[in-house]
């Protein structure tokens, strides 16, 4: 006869297996729950000391900036007061070097002339009639004046507009205008000599200061003045020497003889 409780028994080791089993995998679960649960936990509840948190740095730092502040602090003890520097010495000024001077000018070239001698002669200053001659000594009649007088000049006749021309060289010393010689010219010839050539056109051809030569044309004949005007146009030659009238015919080239 077959024995009836060889099943149950089985039964009863397949069952404390699964239970076994079982536990143990309630146990596993509740460990993985337990390992959880304590990693999610923070370390500093359990340890204050294990670390500081970021969000507790800034108020870490103002609670030791706030007691920094209260701290009393030590007195700095006082600098030395530093000694004045001399000042230094002015420079002696350097005088600034003159600025050289630009070079001089020359002189303007001063035109020259041989003076006359009594051996030279002057050059006629036209070719014409002697109307009225030389006379210091003898009255002779002047017919604008509508007497007889002496007379220190000769008269020589010529067209209005002819040239008129320097005796020798020399330099022109005045031009102006009078009632005798009407518009004329002085030369000066050095040595004493000068000659005046008078009756001319109101424009002449040559300035105070400017050098002549023997022949050179000055101006031309123009209308008579008041106190000659019936002599016509002609030429009012006069020559001094030191300042006295000579006689022209003695000193003139020999042209009429």
């Amino acid at each position: 006869m077959k024995n009836v409780s060889e099943p149950d028994s089985i039964f009863r080791k397949k069952g404390f297996f699964i239970a076994l089993y079982s536990c143990l995998g309630v146990v596993a679960v509740l460990a993985v729950v337990v390992t959880l649960f304590s990693g999610s936990q923070d370390p500093y509840e359990q340890d204050p000391t294990a670390y500081v948190g970021y969000d507790q740095v800034d108020s870490y730092l103002i609670q030791a900036e706030e007691e920094a502040w209260f701290r009393p602090r030590p007195t700095p003890e006082p600098r030395p007061t530093p000694e004045p520097r001399p000042s230094p010495e002015p420079e002696a000024e350097v005088p600034p070097e003159p600025e050289p001077e630009p070079p001089a000018a020359p002189p303007p070239r001063v035109e020259t002339f041989d003076p006359f001698t009594e051996e030279d002669r002057f050059v006629w200053p036209v070719y014409g009639e002697v109307i009225m001659p030389f006379s210091t000594t003898a009255l002779i009649f002047d017919p604008t004046m509508d007497r007889f007088s002496t007379n220190d000049n000769i008269r020589i006749a010529a067209l209005e507009g002819d040239p008129v021309r320097a005796g020798a060289d020399g330099r022109i010393i005045d031009i102006g205008t009078d009632f005798w010689r009407g518009n004329y010219v002085t030369i000066d010839h050095g040595n004493g000599w000068a000659t005046t050539l008078g009756q001319l056109m109101e424009n002449v051809l040559v300035n105070e200061g400017e050098v002549v030569r023997a022949g050179q044309v000055i101006g031309g004949i123009g209308q008579p003045a008041s106190s000659s005007s019936l002599n016509g146009t002609h030429v009012h030659l006069h020559i001094t020497r030191d300042e006295v009238p000579v006689n022209p015919y003695e000193f003139l080239q020999a042209v009429y003889d």
